[in-house]
């Protein structure tokens, strides 16, 4: 158990993304078993792919981390939804460089700062931070949906 809230959520965030989820598999398992044309394929008509819901997680991890530093990131769509670039791997790895980025972010936050208002909104960085653990799972769901075609 960790020691304090910070843990806390790192612990979460960590559980989600890369094991020991309680729900099921965590987001880096569920990538791992996905082929580089699975992740590109686009199954139904106005859903992302699974290479673009990559893109997203990414520039979210990259976007909390920014703002945990007290910049003021308000993300335009194509911020939002970056195009993917580079290779499958590289973009699961650029998630995975992502991912470690916002953990060493959180756990530099003193716990005092929990309730301080993120810059430029109106939610606090303790919402903000299991924001971010929800927003992976809830797109894990997603990704393991698409892969179902895959079976």
């Amino acid at each position: 158990m960790a020691a304090n809230e910070i843990e806390r959520i790192v612990e979460q965030m960590d559980r989600a993304f890369q094991g020991n989820a309680w729900h099921g598999p965590p987001v880096m398992q569920i990538l791992s078993g996905i082929k580089a044309n699975e992740a590109a394929a686009r199954l139904f008509p106005g859903t992302h792919s699974i290479r673009e819901l990559v893109a997203h997680l990414t520039a979210w991890k990259r976007i909390i981390t920014r703002r945990l530093s007290g910049e003021v990131v308000t993300p335009t769509v194509a911020q939002d939804w970056p195009a993917p670039r580079g290779s499958w791997a590289e973009a699961v790895a650029g998630l995975q460089r992502a991912h470690r980025g916002l953990v060493q972010a959180v756990r530099k936050l003193p716990p005092s700062r929990l309730r301080a208002t993120v810059p430029g909104k109106d939610d606090d960085f303790y919402v903000a931070l299991h924001g971010m653990v929800q927003h992976d799972l809830y797109h894990a769901g997603q990704i393991v949906l698409l892969t179902k075609a895959f079976d």
